[in-house]
């Protein structure tokens, strides 16, 4: 059976566009994925900072079932695959990190950077199943199973 991915991670810098990107297109080449859920993809009314026609970017509509969708979207999901940038964090993916992990969503975190030059929050460190430390590992990845294993980088 196929899985559905809850595909979290910032796409407010170059760097983190690219990584959503070949992520995107990874677990879509990997025969064990079935549905892709990207936020980005899926905004409320389809509005963006850029593609805002009612002026609802940022209200508390927008907010609101924003937050909804996502929260929905990360309940079905049968795992999630976690973008992270360690020169531009971005908060909302730290909170999706926590509540995948109390929702006991397993968690495969992809970071590209080096993780013993960047050390990691232990409270995410420990929240997630398995590192992969190459985006092109997604396409290969069996997401049937993925056991847990140690976070490999420096924790702080």
């Amino acid at each position: 059976m196929q899985k559905q991915i809850y595909l979290a991670g910032g796409w407010f810098t170059p760097k983190q566009a690219d990584m959503v990107a070949r992520a995107h297109k990874a677990l879509a080449a990997n025969p064990t994925v079935g549905y892709i859920h990207s936020p980005q993809e899926h905004q409320y009314k389809d509005v963006t900072e850029d593609n805002d026609p009612h002026g609802l970017f940022g209200g508390y509509e927008w907010a609101n079932q924003t937050y909804q969708n996502d929260i929905t979207a990360m309940d079905l999901a049968d795992l999630a695959v976690v973008l992270w940038d360690m020169a531009d964090e971005d908060t909302g993916t730290a909170f999706e990190v926590g509540y995948l992990n109390a929702s006991h969503t397993p968690i495969v975190f992809v970071c590209e950077d080096d993780l013993q030059e960047n050390p990691i929050n232990l409270m995410l460190a420990k929240g997630i199943s398995k590192c992969v430390t190459d985006i092109n590992e997604l396409e290969t990845l069996d997401f049937q199973f993925v056991a847990g294993e140690p976070y490999p980088g420096k924790i702080v």
